[in-house]
């Protein structure tokens, strides 16, 4: 997300799904000006549109175009937007604020996402305590349009609700497969209890199916899920270690250190799971294209390592996400019992 973010800054201008705030919404309680929150997360949710929208804070725009930064000192609890959100709105919003470090400035985002549940509205009356404040009335919702936010009209209404019949479900269309293999780099093919986990996309039809993905694989205490760049990594600097060039100034000549090359892959580990996100390319907005009736390997390009202590099972949440899918995004359970795993594990390995 890192990479989106940043590519919106630097190559983008605001438009019907990208917004530029200096400042931080107020959320504290007697705030006078917080109906601008309401107003603007209101109009993201309401664009018809599948892909995802961004406010970014800490940004000082000119013509639409980001030219300064003034740095988020405190960072406003997400859980505090949620609720004074969900207080005023229905349904429920979907959305995201996070903070990300560019040049040394620290910044934050609202990343409003997977709202298929058109139109969003006011359940109840707003006002700001200013006499001159914002005022939303129960039923009033909002629509970007632009770089300008307006309220929602009759027609808006009426291609909201024309656009839940006349778009296609194509959650069927995809299907995965998981299958487990050794690693072929120098570093890890012969580390048998380092596994690489491959998930290939095909599209049953007639018709390419662009996507964005993400697998959830979940830790126990036999096996943990990591990037295989991060182990490649790891084992080759001990054998720099051991090597009988180690502290000596023929270390680097003889043994390069390795240099990281670009995954479009970002990896985050939790205590009970980890995380790979298929990061969109430069110039492109969606991680994954599959072509009709084609199959696309590896796509999260060799960097799933499973690092085992004993065969144990594993399980999967594969989460795709599409415009074609109007329900939102669709998950894809998989797991690997142990009886399965230990055809693949050598126990001399462990």
């Amino acid at each position: 997300m890192k990479e989106i973010i940043i590519n919106l800054i630097e190559n983008e201008s605001e438009n019907t799904k990208l917004d530029f705030k200096l400042e931080q919404y107020p959320i504290e309680r007697g705030d006078n000006k917080k109906g601008e929150f309401l107003k603007d997360l209101c109009a993201f949710a309401n664009l018809l549109s599948a892909e995802d929208k961004f406010i970014i804070i800490g940004v000082k725009e000119k013509n639409g175009v980001a030219i300064a930064f003034r740095p988020v000192d405190d960072l406003n609890d997400q859980a505090n937007y949620q609720q004074f959100l969900n207080q005023y709105i229905e349904p429920e919003i979907n959305f995201e604020y996070k903070e990300i470090l560019h040049l040394g400035n620290r910044l934050a985002y609202f990343r409003i996402f997977d709202n298929s549940k058109r139109p969003y509205l006011f359940k109840k009356e707003y006002k700001d305590t200013q006499q001159k404040g914002n005022a939303y009335r129960i039923g009033s919702g909002f629509v970007r349009t632009g770089t300008s936010t307006r309220e929602l009209t009759r027609d808006d209404f009426e291609k909201i609700y024309a656009s839940r019949s006349s778009t296609k479900d194509r959650s069927n269309d995809i299907d995965f497969e998981f299958s487990i293999w050794g690693f072929t780099s120098s570093e890890l093919r012969y580390a048998g209890y380092i596994k690489h986990l491959r998930v290939d996309a095909t599209n049953l039809s007639n018709t390419s199916i662009d996507l964005d993905i993400e697998a959830k694989i979940y830790n126990n205490k036999h096996v943990s899920a990591m990037c295989a760049q991060d182990e490649e990594y790891k084992l080759y600097n001990k054998s720099r270690e051991k090597s009988m060039f180690a502290y000596t100034p023929y270390l680097d000549k003889m043994m390069p250190p390795l240099i990281p090359t670009d995954t479009n892959v970002k990896f985050e580990n939790y205590t009970d799971y980890s995380i790979y996100e298929i990061i969109p390319k430069k110039g492109t907005h969606t991680a994954l294209r599959v072509s009709q009736k084609g199959t696309q390997t590896d796509i999260f390009n060799g960097q799933i390592a499973l690092v085992f202590s004993r065969p144990s099972e594993i399980k999967i949440d594969l989460i795709v996400r599409s415009n074609n899918f109007p329900d939102g995004p669709k998950i894809f359970n998989y797991s690997f019992p142990q009886e399965e795993i230990q055809q693949f594990i050598d126990p001399r390995d462990l």
